[in-house]
């Protein structure tokens, strides 16, 4: 079942992420690198893997309150499940 996880994610998910999200992730990106440089001494290195975790968790906060409430295919899956138990 991983092996065709991966495969979904690389042959699906990563190529439409790339066309639909990309461009204004990427501006997102740069906005959230330019708020930690304000924040950094002059010359100092970006720690990029902070930003990345930054980025991560808060992508992963949207999911959870913004898409996945308004899924339907996920709505019309809740309710056969409660068909079935009654």
């Amino acid at each position: 079942m991983d092996n065709l996880a991966f495969k979904i994610q690389l042959g699906v998910i990563l190529p439409k992420l790339d066309e639909k999200i990309s461009k204004s992730t990427l501006e997102i990106f740069d906005e959230l690198v330019g708020f930690v440089q304000s924040g950094e001494v002059e010359g100092q290195d970006i720690n990029v893997e902070e930003i990345k975790e930054i980025l991560v968790k808060d992508f992963e906060i949207f999911l959870d309150k913004k898409i996945i409430p308004k899924s339907q295919k996920l709505k019309k899956e809740e309710a056969s499940v409660e068909i079935e138990e009654a």
